[in-house]
């Protein structure tokens, strides 16, 4: 009985990583219309039943820097963009690419802009159990996400805060776009066209937390947070000073602001998806770099 019952996990197991796999590979628009359709209140009632047993069980990732790894499909939206970039291991790899360079076992990492998890489970990988990830994620239910995650895969060494990271400690207001991944705060005065709400949310800034002894100072910071990233490194200036991290950021249309401020913190910065210098005009929109102190 307990063969089959493996037996059966198993199937059910590569039947729901497939299906996801393949609803991954769909356009879209018709990702999100079916996402709406299975996870809305209306899909559920159509539905339910492949809703409930398609979030009985996790997935485990297939590939890449966190292969064997499971992934909360309650916390896993259909609709998500890049539902199947991280079902296969393969999201952003110049991300996990320079993570696995600079990442030490035993070592503090900051993932700023966690989404679901996937680079905090990366990160607590890469630092073992000796180490520390400490995750920052504003949206309340991709908090959630990674919080479920961090569960699922018995990471005691990371955690989640469901906070803002900015320029200075204060309440903010979160503008929630309809892919999570992309919401963004208020005050930066960007797609209002396409928020799909607004929200409360807790501004901190790191220098604050690490100065009051709340998280220990970093090694490595990942930051992706939809063009806030000058207001993220603003708020870390006395961390940065004294602690030298290396810095992993997705940079949105910031470029110039963004090496301007790296120099004057002493800090060379290297584009990891292509040859052109960071401050020139091609390499405009969204583009990863590192940062590592001169």
């Amino acid at each position: 009985m307990r063969h089959l019952r493996q037996l059966r996990h198993e199937v059910t197991g590569r039947v729901r990583y497939w299906g996801t796999h393949a609803f991954s590979r769909l356009s879209e628009d018709r990702r999100q219309s079916w996402g709406r359709r299975i996870h809305g209140r209306d899909g559920q009632r159509a539905v339910g039943a492949l809703s409930e047993w398609y979030g009985r069980a996790p997935i485990g990732i297939a590939g890449g820097p966190a292969a064997g790894m499971a992934i909360s499909t309650v916390h896993l939206p259909l609709s998500h963009a890049h539902i199947g970039a991280i079902v296969r291991g393969t999201l952003e790899p110049a991300v996990a690419e320079a993570m696995l360079r600079t990442i030490r076992p035993g070592q503090v990492f900051y993932d700023v802009g966690a989404n679901i998890g996937y680079f905090t489970l990366v990160a607590a990988r890469f630092v073992g159990p000796a180490g520390r990830v400490i995750a920052f994620e504003p949206v309340p239910w991709c908090a959630e996400a990674v919080a479920a995650n961090i569960a699922l895969n018995e990471l005691g060494h990371a955690e989640v805060r469901a906070e803002a990271v900015g320029a200075e400690s204060a309440p903010g207001r979160l503008r929630v776009v309809g892919e999570a991944s992309q919401s963004l705060l208020a005050s930066l005065d960007r797609r209002a066209d396409v928020a799909r709400e607004e929200i409360d949310v807790d501004v901190v800034t790191l220098d604050d937390l690490v100065s009051a002894g709340a998280i220990p100072p970093p090694d490595v910071v990942k930051i992706d947070t939809e063009g806030a990233e000058i207001l993220v490194l603003e708020g870390m200036r006395e961390t940065i000073g004294r602690h030298r991290p290396r810095i992993i950021c997705e940079i949105h249309d910031t470029n110039a602001a963004f090496a301007e401020l790296m120099d004057e913190l002493a800090y060379r910065i290297a584009n990891l998806v292509g040859p052109w210098n960071v401050t020139e005009a091609e390499a405009g929109g969204h583009i990863h770099v590192l940062a590592e102190p001169r």
